[in-house]
Formats: C-alpha cells, sequence, structure tokens
C-alpha cells in the first residue's frame, strides 16, 4: 500500500512537470521571500511592479506598492467587462466563478501564474506535513462526469465526494476505506461527512489532516470535525481568482501566505493586487469580504500579519432591530457556537431576517434538548450580548431540506428597507 501511495504521489508530481509548470522552483521562492525581512520584499514587490506595469481600474500603469494603495478600488463588475472583453486570451489555463451575482467570471493564467498559486499551496501544506500530490479525498459538488474531469483527477491523485445527496452514508463509507492521506473541501459539507462518520462509528485511518475552505467554520465546529476525521482541521482562506490568499499555521493563526500579492484592509473590506499577475491586471481588486489584519509576530508560516477576524460578504453584514439600529450579524455565530460548546452538540445554521428585529434560525438537525431549548438559550445570551431586552429568534426551523443551496454562511438579510422607510 505505501508503495503504491508512492507511485502515485510520483505521478502526480511528474503531472506538474509535464505540463511545464516549474512548481517546486516558486516553492523555494515562496519559503526564501517569506524568510527576508518585510522590506527585501517590499523591494522585490516594487521591482516586479516596474516590470509588469499593471493597470489600475482607471488604467493608470502601477509600478510600485507605494502607488498601489493611490489607485482606485477595482470591483468585481469593471473586472469582469475587462475579462470578458478578452484580455490577454493566450493564457494557457482558466478558471471560471460564478460569485455572489450569480454573473460568471473568467481568470485566466499563464503557466507561471498558475505554477505560483501551486507553490503557494505545496508551501503551506509542507508546513503541515502534507505533500501537494498525496492521496487527496475532496469533498466537493458533484465531481464532473467528463473524461477529461476523470483523467484531471487521476494524475492528481485525487476522488471527489459529495456527501448531500443520494445515499450519503454509502458515499462517506467509500471515502473512509479510500484511506485519503488528507480532506479538502467545502466546511459545510466537510462536517456532513464528519456527523455520519460519528454516527455510524467509522474509524478514519491515516489522514493527516482536514483542510477547510470556501465557507466560514466555527471552533466548535472545527473540533467535531477533527473528532470524527481523527485529524487536525486547517482552515483556509482564498479565492477563485487568487487561490489561496491566507492559510493556518500550526499556532492557530491564519496568515497571509502568497508572497506576490499585497493585501489591504480599507474600513474593514479586504482589497487584494497580485503584482505578478500578467494575463489580467488586479489592482486594488475587491473581494466582498470584511476582515481584519493584524500583525501578530508569528512567524510559523508566511507572513507575520494575520487574518484576526474574518467576517463574510459585506453584503450580509448586519442585521437590525430597528431601522436605525443595526449590529454585526457575527454575534449570532458566536452565540450558536457558545450554545454548541455548553451542550456538547454540533449542526449547520442559517439565520435570516425578512423583519425589523425579528429573526428566523434555521438547522440542520434537532439538537439534542430539542428546538424550543436551543430558541430560549440562543435568545438569552443574544440579548446578553446585545443588552436588549426583546427575544430575536421568533422561531426556529429544523431540517436539512429548509437550509438553503450553495456556498453556506451564516447569516441572510432577506428584508426591503423600501417597505419600512429606510
Amino acid at each position: 500500500m505505501k508503495l503504491w501511495y508512492l507511485l502515485r504521489f510520483g505521478l502526480a508530481r511528474l503531472t506538474f512537470i509535464l505540463l511545464r509548470l516549474p512548481v517546486s522552483r516558486f516553492e523555494k521562492e515562496v519559503s526564501g521571500i517569506w524568510s527576508s525581512n518585510p522590506a527585501d520584499r517590499q523591494r522585490l514587490l516594487d521591482a516586479i511592479l516596474l516590470k509588469v506595469k499593471p493597470r489600475g481600474a482607471d488604467g493608470h500603469v502601477v509600478s510600485s506598492i507605494e502607488e498601489v494603495s493611490k489607485q482606485k478600488p477595482l470591483t468585481k463588475g469593471t473586472f469582469r467587462e475587462a475579462a470578458n472583453s478578452g484580455q490577454n486570451e493566450s493564457a494557457g489555463f482558466s478558471r471560471h466563478t460564478a460569485g455572489t451575482t450569480g454573473e460568471p467570471t473568467s481568470i485566466v493564467l499563464s503557466r507561471e501564474e498558475l505554477a505560483r498559486m501551486l507553490a503557494v499551496r505545496a508551501y503551506c501544506y509542507r508546513k503541515h506535513g502534507l505533500r501537494l500530490g498525496q492521496r487527496e479525498a475532496r469533498i466537493w459538488g458533484r465531481a464532473a462526469n467528463t473524461l477529461g474531469a476523470k483523467v484531471r483527477d487521476l494524475l492528481l491523485n485525487r476522488q471527489v465526494f459529495y456527501p448531500a445527496e443520494g445515499d450519503v452514508e454509502a458515499t462517506v463509507a467509500r471515502l473512509v476505506s479510500w484511506r485519503p492521506e488528507y480532506v479538502y473541501g467545502y466546511t459545510s459539507l466537510i462536517l456532513e461527512a464528519a456527523q455520519v462518520i460519528k454516527n455510524k462509528g467509522f474509524k478514519p485511518t491515516g489522514i493527516k489532516a482536514v483542510v477547510c475552505t470556501a465557507e466560514a467554520i466555527l471552533p466548535a465546529q472545527k473540533r467535531y470535525i477533527s473528532e470524527a476525521f481523527r485529524a487536525p482541521v486547517i482552515e483556509e482562506y482564498g479565492s477563485t481568482e487568487f487561490d489561496i490568499i491566507a492559510f493556518e499555521c500550526a499556532g492557530g493563526h491564519m496568515h497571509l501566505v502568497n508572497p506576490w500579492l499585497w493585501v489591504e484592509s480599507e474600513n474593514g473590506e479586504v482589497m487584494v493586487t497580485d503584482v505578478s499577475r500578467q494575463s489580467q491586471s488586479l489592482v486594488r481588486y475587491q473581494l466582498g469580504d470584511t476582515l481584519t489584519v493584524l500583525d501578530t509576530g508569528c512567524e510559523l508560516l508566511g507572513d507575520t500579519k494575520t487574518i484576526d477576524e474574518l467576517r463574510g460578504r459585506t453584503a450580509q453584514q448586519f442585521a437590525y432591530l430597528t431601522v436605525d439600529h443595526k449590529f454585526h450579524a457575527v454575534v449570532f455565530g458566536r452565540a450558536l457556537d457558545a450554545y454548541m460548546n455548553a451542550f456538547d452538540e454540533c449542526f449547520k445554521f442559517t439565520v435570516s431576517q425578512s423583519e425589523l428585529g425579528s429573526f428566523q434560525l434555521f438547522v440542520s438537525i434537532e439538537p439534542s434538548r430539542g428546538a424550543d431549548h436551543l430558541k430560549e438559550w440562543v435568545n438569552l445570551e443574544l440579548r446578553s450580548q446585545l443588552n436588549v431586552q426583546q427575544n430575536l429568534i421568533m422561531t426556529v426551523v429544523v431540517g436539512e431540506a429548509f437550509m438553503r443551496k450553495g456556498k453556506h454562511t451564516y447569516f441572510f438579510l432577506d428584508m426591503d428597507f423600501n417597505d419600512c422607510g429606510k
């Protein structure tokens, strides 16, 4: 078995070589840049910008980091227009995302640009005892049923599992018996698999880590997944446009890890500049997420700058008690995490607001103490956190069938302010 795993790993790495993707060379460069001091890194980025000469949203050439901060933010709509107009169609690789608006965005990459992304991933994995190309169970959406997708997954030494439809238990049993070296995927789907593993008493073996991406995860959910898979859980923050932006170190900090990305947080909203991207200009690109960046001084991985709190999409950030009294929706996550910790529970949830001061809580499964107990406890916690007297959660809806489909987030503002005078 060990020999077979080694052969499959070798095939995956050979695939990179045959595709002329210099992943190993760039991985060494990633490590070297992060081992240098910040001033040396900025000089390197200035030199790259002077050579690449990307353009800002207004079309002005940017040739230094100092000039980056002076540029107008690049919205997804503006970038989409440029991308769909055929900006540098000669690039060799493409990625596509529908995004939160449902409008497709095309990302084009040269070999070197794709290799840089893979090198950052390889660098992060190596810090956790993993190697890019090892046996990967990808808990994702449905695997594309095409010959090309099957050949790609075979060469990259991975298998896709979708524990959300059909015989979920059989899917998870197949995943466990496949004995991956690491698991990677959507947090909500990994949590679904973890619940099946615990309920059925499956015993995964040989898994070195579980990497959760694309969706937020609470500490209680993280511990639950770790117990189920019997492996540490690592958080990743990224996007289709840039792949990995931040990755968790062994000490629990979410480090900025791509040395060619210049990440800014302006009024809490993240903007990213890729100084090395030649196929498409991405200068102060607005991802639509809000986060806080702090310098923790931790040197275990990448930059000493880390993401302190990722609060999700800017469009779904605030809940409203009245037209003039709003609060940050992150309090719902904190309240539910406290509940799960207090009563040793784990489930998926979302909160929806369609009226002022009134919220619905949707949970994937009924807690062991019942929905009424959950509602009463969470309302007490929310009243304490917000220093208000009123109950906020009016109803608790139980069942996966009632949960929203697609990328998981904790809060949805479904209220039309035109109906309440705002």
